[in-house]
């Protein structure tokens, strides 16, 4: 079914009639109103000069209702379906009820008409919208002359919410009352002059009328602002796209607010206090990128929806709330399990894709029994295998949403003893459909402080061991993450010097210096000690530390001497150096990456086995 959009005219007079009537209201997850007096002035005054305004966006209501409604500020609240929900234009509409309802309560506008401005300094020749600016004082609205209608004639102002275009009767009131003083009072008792009195009564009274409020009424009542329609049939996540593209406001509106709006409509909920309660309740989970979109994704796969924008708004809110507390115990095993694998943050996440479907398959395994074994070497591995292979490079929510649903079956099957867990039907766990990467693949992965999925996912493995810092053998934690530092173990200055790319994931490690002093061109173990500060004690420490961060010692050790080597010299001497350091670091990196999509949790003894290092995905 088509969902294209038609474009409508409508009056003001329309659209105050619709607003009066109840038949079109605000979604809930509309801001509050937010004009400054200063706009709603200007906008006014582009309304009487009948220049255009812009374009509304509304949405037609069908059976139901796609969103939870409200009524324009100070509108009618009344018991009848709505015949349309207004997407974009509520700040305009809104301004516009209200001034040609004179329902603010600290300013009136007017139109400025100078011809009627009997002040001798009046120079203005077209016009304009004025305010003024009301207050209180012994129960009394101040300056009193603003209701006073002769005195807004004599400065030449007509309030606007006279040409409102159901005011037809207070507007001939109000000119009455405004020309009032001309009419002959009971001290004339000559006919002639009793009778020039009241024509000029007459005559300033209907020139008043017909000359200027009237013009000036048939303009606002005719005035159109035109608008799009989205028919009843549009998807709500449609509408949403839409109205979120077309709105102009310095900050739009985000999916999150739709879902803040609708949860504390359905359930009395404030989403955004119980996140903010969730982030202190499940120690480390804000580490990991924004929450609420984690726990809404969750949310949406918990329901069999799609972990994106239309899947969630697609939810059922009081659903997500009833679940509350599964999904914090979810997400507080999910960052259990990311720190059992030394990722504390999402600088060095390779990928968020997974967490979501991680969190939401914990709502659904025990926590105690034989089978969470198995379920968290399922998870390990399905973490691991989304780090290292492509599968969340494109269409990451449908695939999300695949795997979480094949996972979720596999599961249930394990744990009922009807199948044993092998990762068939798991697309990401299929290594014909989504094969780990080769040798040459891992050697020319870029820098990992890019947000390069493999490369951050062969740092990853490279902190799996502990990651000690070479310059005081601190292990890699949420603590002292913060403080690490990406650096090339063959130095950035002696490769630039020979033309060759240090920007390699397997020329990296995470650690800290304990120097700023400049140093030169070094050869590689020289330039650790150096930047270590004397801190490492001997070879065999510094061989034990590079361990930890799955780095060769004996191959980097070897690298060198370059001395005064310049030129193609020196390119084919640290050519050759780099390429068995790589040819070796590339086996460990490589074995890890194995054993841990394979949701093992390896020691590096077993990384170094033959049989692993030997694999012939990795044989030079």
């Amino acid at each position: 079914m088509s969902t294209s959009t038609r474009a409508q005219d409508r009056t003001l007079k329309d659209w105050f009639s619709q607003i009066e009537g109840g038949r079109i209201v605000l979604p809930s997850f509309q801001r509050a109103e937010a004009w400054d007096r200063g706009r709603v002035m200007s906008m006014l005054d582009t309304v009487i000069r009948d220049l255009p305004l812009g374009v509304a966006l509304v949405l037609e209501v069908g059976d139901e209702e796609r969103f939870v409604s409200r009524p324009l500020v100070t509108a009618p609240n009344l018991d009848v379906k709505p015949n349309e929900h207004l997407l974009d234009g509520q700040q305009r509409l809104t301004a516009l009820w209200r001034a040609f309802n004179n329902n603010y309560e600290d300013v009136t506008f007017f139109v400025h008409v100078p011809q009627l401005d009997a002040d001798p300094s009046n120079d203005d020749e077209e016009l304009g919208v004025r305010l003024v600016t009301r207050w209180t004082k012994n129960g009394r609205r101040m300056p009193l002359w603003v209701d006073d209608p002769r005195q807004c004639l004599e400065r030449g102002l007509i309030p606007v919410q006279l040409l409102r275009p159901d005011a037809s009767g207070e507007s001939i009131a109000w000119a009455e009352a405004a020309t009032a003083h001309l009419a002959p009072g009971d001290d004339v008792t000559e006919l002639s002059e009793f009778r020039q009195l009241q024509g000029e009564h007459v005559a300033r009274r209907d020139e008043l009328k017909d000359v200027y409020l009237q013009p000036l009424r048939g303009i606002v009542s005719n005035y159109n602002i035109p608008y799009l329609l989205l028919k009843a049939a549009t998807p709500k996540h449609v509408a949403l796209d839409v109205f979120i593209k077309m709105n102009t406001n310095s900050k739009p509106l985000s999916t999150y607010d739709v879902i803040v709006a609708e949860v504390e409509n359905a359930t009395g909920e404030l989403l955004h206090d119980k996140l903010v309660d969730l982030g202190r309740r499940v120690d480390g989970i804000s580490r990991y990128g924004n929450v609420g979109d984690l726990v809404l994704q969750a949310s949406a796969l918990l329901q069999g929806k799609v972990p994106n924008a239309r899947g969630e708004l697609d939810m059922d809110m009081a659903e997500m709330i009833t679940n509350w507390d599964k999904l914090e115990r979810g997400l507080r095993r999910t960052v259990s399990l990311l720190e059992d694998a030394h990722i504390y943050d999402a600088k060095r996440l390779p990928t968020a894709a997974p967490l979501p479907v991680i969190a939401a398959l914990y709502v659904l395994i025990p926590d105690y029994g034989d089978e969470v074994a198995n379920a968290e070497k399922v998870l390990r591995s399905y973490l691991w295998s989304s780090f290292f292979t492509s599968r969340y490079e494109n269409s990451v929510a449908s695939r999300a949403y695949s795997d979480f649903k094949a996972l979720a079956e596999a599961l249930e099957a394990s744990a009922g003893g009807r199948s044993t867990f092998d990762g068939s039907g798991v697309a990401v766990l299929d290594r014909t459909l989504f094969p780990l990467p080769t040798a040459e693949q891992l050697r020319s992965a870029g820098w990992p402080a890019s947000k390069r999925v493999l490369a951050r996912a062969i740092l990853a493995a490279s902190l799996k061991f502990g990651a000690e810092d070479f310059a005081d053998s601190r292990t890699i934690t949420a603590e002292t993450v913060l403080h690490r530092e990406y650096h090339h173990l063959f130095p950035d200055k002696l490769l630039e010097d020979a033309g060759i790319d240090s920007d390699l994931a397997l020329n990296c490690a995470l650690i800290t210096w304990r120097t700023n002093r400049t140093i030169g061109r070094l050869d590689p173990v020289r330039y650790l000690e150096a930047r270590a500060d004397g801190a490492i004690g001997n070879a065999s420490e510094i061989s034990r530390r590079l361990a930890t961060h799955m780095v060769p010692y004996a191959e980097l050790a070897a690298a060198g001497p370059y001395g005064h080597l310049e030129g193609e010299a020196l390119r084919e001497a640290v050519g050759s150096d780099l390429n068995v350091f790589l040819d070796e670091r590339v086996k460990l990196v490589g074995g890890a990456m194995l054993l841990l999509c394979a949701g093992d949790r390896p020691s590096l003894d077993q990384v170094r086995e033959p049989a692993i290092a030997g694999n012939q995905l990795f044989a030079q």
